[in-house]
């Protein structure tokens, strides 16, 4: 029995795809992010503080990750000039806000690393 060359090559077409598929599909996991207030109460001078817990689903800690955060008053048109991520190893990052103005507060926080889905958690404080 002869097999045509046309069939040999839709074989070699469809195992080179497989293995390419495999190699390069890299589905993203989940990530949990876990944000605590390192302060008891946020005041207009000076920089208010979070702390991030950013894991993976075994609980193990995520470093490289990208912090972006952002604040901005929810009573009237107001942003933080200034925020700061200090990562401290371990999947913990310290997140520093400029809230300069007394008054209700949302701050939002994004992560993302390479590998894992982008997680976003939303606090409401009130800055005295």
């Amino acid at each position: 029995m002869h097999i045509r060359p046309f069939f040999w090559f839709v074989l070699l077409i469809a195992c080179v795809s497989t293995l390419a598929l495999a190699f390069f599909y890299q589905p993203y996991s989940p990530a949990f992010l876990q944000v605590h207030i390192t302060q008891k109460q946020f005041v207009s001078t000076g920089q208010s503080s979070l702390e991030l817990h950013f894991s993976d689903p075994d609980g193990l800690p995520i470093d490289q990750a990208q912090v972006i955060p952002s604040a901005h008053m929810t009573n009237m048109d107001m942003t933080a000039l200034q925020s700061n991520v200090v990562p401290h190893g371990h999947g913990i990052y310290e997140v520093k806000l400029a809230l300069n103005m007394s008054g209700p507060w949302s701050i939002t926080v994004k992560a993302q690393a390479q590998g894992f889905i982008p997680q976003k958690q939303t606090l409401q404080v009130t800055v005295l």
